[in-house]
């Protein structure tokens, strides 16, 4: 389809839309992408993070529509609200997942509101000798006091880890129970408009941002603190700064916010 350089409309400025946006580009295509909240990335990030990327779409040559809702889908075309008509060969759609596990009604295995598998600490689901992995598994996480559903790539490759431990019956320590505990640090990472994006860690709207370097800049970081810990590190081109910030994170450690700020600083 992109080898044919079709005009391309693109619904949800995410992480899904961004990258599919990028190819695009990339392999010649008019490409607009529509995003009804008022910043990309509005489901990962808070718009004083998220803003300054709404220039790369500019400086790739895509045109970025925020605060705009889709009307109507027809033939060659999208509708936004106010009439505006955007020419589409294709259109591309990536507004969220949710959890296909309707197939589990009535099997006895607890499903939380939105349809993910409620797993436990070791991933165990409600019905003995069942595991759950990767998007379609929640789990809580004692590191951030709450229950996490991760849609990312390392999540599913480090589950099946947690899960081998417990059929295999491998112990957590000295009268343990079988298998190891299922906490670890959520990464990812994005290629877009020719920047390399990291993340790791979980974030909450009430914990303090703290800038990394200039986001107008080739290349900064931000990092998220609760209580003077470190919980969370976003990077655009800075993969040390992702390496060493997901060991703090692992750690709990607490850091000095006036040095964590200086990106001169390790």
């Amino acid at each position: 389809m992109l080898a044919k350089r079709h005009r391309i409309v693109v619904v949800g400025a995410g992480w899904i839309g961004a990258e599919f946006a990028t190819a695009a580009r990339e392999a010649g295509c008019e490409v607009a992408v529509v995003e009804a909240a008022d910043h990309p990335l509005p489901g990962a990030l808070p718009a004083e993070v998220a803003a300054p990327m709404a220039r790369w779409y500019a400086e790739a040559g895509a045109e970025l529509l925020t605060g705009a809702r889709v009307t109507a889908v027809e033939q060659g075309a999208v509708v936004v609200e106010g009439g505006r008509r955007l020419p589409a060969d294709a259109v591309v759609v990536g507004i969220g997942a949710r959890p296909a596990t309707r197939w589990l009604a009535g099997s006895g295995i607890d499903l939380g509101p939105g349809g993910a598998v409620t797993a436990d600490e070791r991933l165990r689901t409600s019905l003995p000798d069942v595991y759950a992995v990767g998007d379609c598994a929640s789990f809580p996480s004692g590191r951030y006091g709450r229950r996490l559903l991760v849609h990312h790539w390392d999540n599913a490759l480090q589950g099946p880890r947690t899960v081998a431990a417990g059929i295999v019956g491998a112990d957590t320590g000295e009268g343990g129970e079988p298998g190891e505990i299922y906490d670890p640090v959520p990464y990812f990472w994005s290629e877009q408009f020719g920047r390399f994006v990291q993340y790791a860690g979980h974030h909450g709207a009430a914990d303090a941002l703290l800038r990394r370097g200039d986001p107008d800049a080739p290349s900064w970081s931000a990092l998220w603190l609760l209580g003077g810990v470190i919980v969370a590190v976003l990077t655009v081109g800075r993969p040390r700064d992702l390496a060493q910030g997901r060991r703090l994170i692992e750690v709990g450690a607490r850091i000095d916010p006036e040095r964590a700020a200086d990106p001169a600083v390790p």
